[in-house]
């Protein structure tokens, strides 16, 4: 098991190519009367500069150092500057640390410029080391750079739980030189024909992959050597836990919780209300339907004070996992960018199309409640009932039975059951059948949702996708005269891209929690 991994720089943390390669079009011209363009000078990041000065231009050893001379004159002021972190790395080197692994730096780079990059990028702090070559050109060679942080970390005698992460073939050859892992990164300057031909232990095409292979290999091995699977770690997780009352206890109150803060609200404002209407001598005789009017704002008014509540508990939750070591029960963050929520979005939209459909064949009649929703909408527009239901309602929903209750009863059972029973218990608090049986499924699926992406926005952002989707739907389609068999057919082909885009992603899509 990989526990230390090694970084290289330029093409693995960052895009340092456009300081490199003026730098290089500079010395060439100055040193050599050379002209060529940047893009054209590409294969100058990696290796160490003045073999490739030497290697391209023919000059001997003396001309190679004097060209390093040149390069430095633009890079000092101006080159080291050109350059800009990976998307994602901040976030990998902190879900590495977090997970407990030991991180250092690996670079034929010399080592003063290393140091003044991690900092200017703010992300010195997640090195334990930082090795490069000197300013006079020596130990530029990556098999000598790699012995030296393994030297300085004292893992010489322990290399196997070592990898080194790099673009370029030199990377992997100087790794394998000294009894490394290695990995290649096919997202920097080598290509990934360069770096299979040396065979790295593995090749990963982004960041995102960089990571879940790191920390997938990580808990993959502990709980194979560790605590979770003997005697003592057993038993450690159960005192830690709690009896079965207290467990039942912890997976049912956020539901409790939810209700009583939401109603509470509302029998606050009843009270007020009435108490205003006696005061200014006004009938109580309409007080009930005036209430009834205002249940939509109500349940809203409870949300958003329930939202911080549950954030709360939501969060010491996570903190003790993490003081605990229980790392198995620690979701890791798949990438969520604006591409996943668009997909996210008409997966969630084209299921919950689908099944609203089947359930309109379903023998079912919740007249008494289509009743009590028309009356209490009716009194609200479209803003109101986009802030309350597609926004204030998903966030606290989410809060309490995915990030509560699906991820405690995770912690006890797994996610397959977690997830049944937390959509169980979501379709049980909608109070109606209709509702029941599509809250029941869609719950489920964002449980799902959560697993994959590894972070509640991922959840919130589908439910509320659904949620709006469904209230500018409801105000909208009544107003607008569209053929059945026309909704028909946007169902089917909805519901299809949601069923394709659910496979790819939760299906096929690359992952290191449990879905």
């Amino acid at each position: 098991m990989w526990n230390t991994v090694l970084f290289d720089l330029d093409g693995t943390l960052s895009d340092s190519a456009p300081g490199i390669t003026r730098c290089v079009q500079y010395a060439l011209e100055k040193e050599f009367g050379i002209i060529r363009k940047p893009e054209e000078l590409i294969e100058f990041v990696g290796p160490p500069l003045k073999e490739q000065f030497m290697l391209y231009t023919g000059c001997n050893d003396e001309m190679g150092e004097r060209a390093v001379d040149r390069y430095r004159e633009r890079y000092r002021p101006v080159g080291i500057f050109e350059n800009s972190l990976y998307p994602g790395i901040p976030e990998l080197l902190l879900q590495l640390r977090n997970e407990g692994f030991r991180i250092a730096l690996s670079s034929s780079k010399p080592e003063e410029f290393c140091h003044q990059i991690l900092e200017t990028f703010e992300i010195a702090q997640y090195f334990d080391v930082v090795c490069g070559s000197d300013m006079e050109g020596r130990h530029t060679d990556k098999a000598e750079v790699v012995e030296e942080v393994l030297h300085r970390l004292g893992m010489e005698n322990r290399r196997e739980e070592v990898v080194l992460v790099g673009d370029r073939k030199y990377d992997i050859i100087g790794g394998k030189q000294r009894g490394v892992g290695t990995i290649g990164v096919s997202y920097g300057y080598g290509s990934r024909e360069e770096l299979e031909l040396e065979w790295p232990d593995c090749i990963v095409d982004t960041v995102t992959e960089l990571r879940n292979v790191l920390i997938g290999q990580a808990r993959a091995g502990r709980r194979n050597e560790n605590s979770a699977g003997t005697p003592a770690g057993r038993a450690e997780r159960k005192r830690s836990d709690g009896g079965s009352v207290y467990k039942v206890w912890r997976i049912v109150y956020p539901m409790l919780l939810h209700f009583a803060v939401v109603n509470l609200t509302a029998i606050l404002f009843s009270g007020f209300y009435v108490l205003f209407r006696i005061i200014t001598d006004d009938s109580l005789l309409d007080v009930g339907a005036a209430i009834q009017s205002q249940m939509l704002l109500l349940t809203g008014l409870g949300d958003a004070i329930l939202i911080p509540i549950a954030w709360l508990f939501f969060r010491e939750d996570e903190k003790k996992r993490i003081s605990k070591g229980f790392r198995e029960r620690i979701l890791v963050q798949n990438t969520f960018n604006i591409s996943e929520i668009v997909s996210v979005t008409i997966m969630v939209i084209g299921i919950s199309c689908l099944l609203n459909l089947l359930i309109a064949f379903l023998p079912v009649n919740d007249a008494e409640y289509q009743e009590i929703a028309e009356e209490m909408f009716k009194h609200n527009g479209i803003v109101i009932q986009l802030v309350v239901i597609g926004i204030l309602a998903p966030v606290s929903e989410e809060l309490i039975f995915r990030g509560l209750i699906f991820r405690r009863i995770r912690d006890y059972a797994g996610f397959m059951w977690a997830a049944v029973a937390s959509g169980l218990f979501f379709g049980i608090y909608h109070g109606n059948l209709t509702q029941g049986i599509f809250a029941f499924v869609m719950g489920m699926l964002f449980a799902a949702i959560y697993e994959h992406y590894g972070t509640l926005w991922a959840s919130i952002a589908a439910h509320m996708a659904n949620n709006i989707f469904a209230t500018l739907e409801n105000n909208l389609l009544d107003k607008i005269d569209v053929p059945d068999f026309a909704y028909l057919i946007f169902v089917i082909v909805i519901g299809a891209a949601g069923i394709a885009l659910m496979y790819r992603a939760l299906a096929g899509g690359k992952r290191v929690n449990e879905i």
